[in-house]
């Protein structure tokens, strides 16, 4: 009989991690904690990704309150920008700590 016991993950932390993990998540988030960004030019700093797989992953992040849309009108015309709101400025530290250790242990080369 074996004595290992199996850890139950904290259903906050699974949640968390499930929303943040999720493909292109991340990279959203991060491209967001630089600044506010109209929908060409977060597409444009995020390689690979496309229109509709952003449309999809910005409304999943915005139903779960880390981002918001606003639009303003500018000489007639909607100007869109997309912006973290404090839920998601408060992942900053986090993935601060994740840049430090992806510089120490993670070769964009091997991967």
């Amino acid at each position: 009989m074996s004595d290992h016991t199996l850890v139950a993950m904290c259903p906050r932390f699974e949640a968390a991690f499930q929303l943040i993990g999720k493909k292109w998540n991340g990279l959203i988030i991060e491209a967001l904690l630089e600044r506010d960004l109209r929908f060409c030019e977060l597409r444009d700093s995020i390689n690979g990704i496309s229109d509709r797989l952003l449309i999809d992953r910005l409304r999943d992040l915005i139903a779960a309150g880390v981002v918001v849309k606003t639009s303003v009108d500018a000489d007639g015309h909607q100007l869109v920008t997309y912006q973290l709101t404090d839920k998601g400025q408060d992942l900053k530290q986090v993935f601060s700590s994740l840049h430090t250790w992806a510089d120490q242990w993670v070769d964009p080369a091997s991967q």
